[in-house]
C-alpha cells in the first residue's frame, strides 16, 4: 500500500502522538514499511508530510535524514593512509566485495559515524527548541547491506528516546518481524511501532 500523507500528517499533528513517551515499551521509533517499488514515490509522500508539518498552525521542526547519504558523506570525510575512505573502498570493491563489506562495517561500528549523527541530530534541533519533535530517517535499503536499521536504532537508542522517530522502512511486517525488502529479517526491530496498524492507507 502506498502511504497518504494526509492521513500520516493527521496522526503525527496530533500532540498526544508528538509526546516521545508514549509507544511500544516507551521506545519511540515507528516504522512504516512499504514496497521497495516505490521509493521513488515515497520520497515525495515524505517531502509533502515535512511541508504540512511546518505550517504555521503546527511548525513542528522535524530533521529528515537519508541514511544512505549520511553514510556515503562520512566515508567521503574520513581519510586512510592519506586518501578518501570511500575511493579505497570502491576500489576494494573491485577486488573482494566481502572485504570491502567488512571495511565499511567496521569504520561505522568503531569510527565516528554515531557520534557524527548525534551531533548532527542535537545542533538541529538545539537543547532549547520546544518545537523539535520528529526524526524522520529513510534511505535504509539504498544502505544495505553496510547500514541495517536494526543496528542503527540499537546503536542510537539513547538518542532516540528523546525523539519520536519515524522510519521508511522497504519491507513488510509479517509475524511481528520486520523484513527488509520482505525477505530479510530485521530480529532488533521487534520494540518498533508498526505505524502502518495506526493508519488508514489508501
Amino acid at each position: 500500500m502506498m502511504l497518504n500523507s494526509n492521513k500520516l500528517y493527521d496522526l503525527m499533528a496530533d500532540k498526544g502522538f508528538q509526546e516521545p513517551r508514549t509507544g511500544n515499551l516507551f521506545f519511540p521509533a515507528y516504522i512504516y514499511t512499504y514496497e521497495p517499488a516505490q521509493e521513488y514515490e515515497m520520497r515525495k509522500e515524505i517531502d509533502l508530510l515535512i511541508e504540512k508539518l511546518k505550517r504555521p498552525n503546527h511548525y513542528l521542526d522535524s530533521l529528515v535524514v537519508n541514511m544512505y547519504d549520511e553514510l556515503i558523506d562520512f566515508l567521503k570525510n574520513e581519510q586512510f593512509a592519506g586518501q578518501n575512505l570511500f575511493n579505497l573502498i570502491i576500489e576494494k570493491e573491485k577486488e573482494d566485495p566481502e572485504e570491502a563489506l567488512a571495511w565499511v562495517r567496521d569504520e561505522i561500528n568503531e569510527g565516528d559515524f554515531y557520534k557524527n549523527f548525534t551531533k548532527k541530530v542535537k545542533d538541529h534541533f538545539g537543547v532549547n527548541n520546544e518545537k523539535k519533535v520528529y526524526l524522520i530517517l529513510h534511505g535504509f535499503g539504498s544502505a544495505y547491506p553496510y547500514l541495517r536499521s536494526s543496528d542503527f536504532l540499537k546503536k542510537t537508542e539513547k538518542l532516540i528516546k528523546e525523539f519520536k522517530v519515524i522510519v521508511f522502512y522497504p519491507g513488510d511486517y509479517k509475524n511481528n518481524n520486520y523484513n527488509l525488502f520482505g525477505l530479510l529479517n530485521d530480529d532488533n526491530l521487534y520494540r518498533a511501532n508498526h505505524l502502518n496498524n495506526l493508519i488508514a492507507t489508501e
